[in-house]
């Protein structure tokens, strides 16, 4: 049984070493938007699902499809405003950005990402909550065994 447990722990230890973000490029034209999908880890993002918004659109979906083998996608915007991409790969990793189309009908640069923490920190803070959960559940079963405090 302390085998089991032993392998249970380490392997929740390693999880967030396995965890990867979905991230993109984006690759301005003078009339098309490039993107690029990729994984934090620095894979390409092949054949994830792509869904892309019209500010004139009110929600409606202006293209979709699918990123190429190399983790690419192009749309050609036909409205100036901020025009919004959804990345999905369904596997639980997903990102969202906004992309803004000038009057000229040129893509300008994209608004900075919000601040997201790199990998080596979300590791980091993965393993603190896992060692303290462990330690919490050895506490409570060492509480256990020792039977009622008088």
């Amino acid at each position: 049984m302390k085998r089991l447990h032993r392998f249970a722990l380490l392997a929740l230890l390693a999880c967030p070493l396995a965890a990867h973000d979905l991230e993109a490029k984006v690759e301005l034209t003078p009339r098309a938007v490039i993107l690029g999908a990729y994984y934090a880890g620095g894979g390409s993002a092949p054949f994830i699902q792509v869904s892309v918004f019209s500010p004139a659109g009110a929600g409606k979906e202006f293209q979709n499809g699918r990123t190429d083998a190399n983790g690419g996608f192009a749309f050609v915007p036909d409205t100036p405003g901020d025009w919004r991409c959804i990345l999905d790969d369904e596997l639980g990793h997903r990102k969202e950005l906004t992309i803004q189309v000038t009057p000229e009908g040129r893509a300008a640069n994209s608004p900075a990402p919000a601040a997201q923490a790199i990998p080596f920190e979300r590791m980091i803070t993965g393993i603190s909550l896992l060692s303290g959960l462990t330690g919490l559940l050895l506490w409570h079963k060492a509480r256990r065994m020792q039977g009622p405090s008088r």
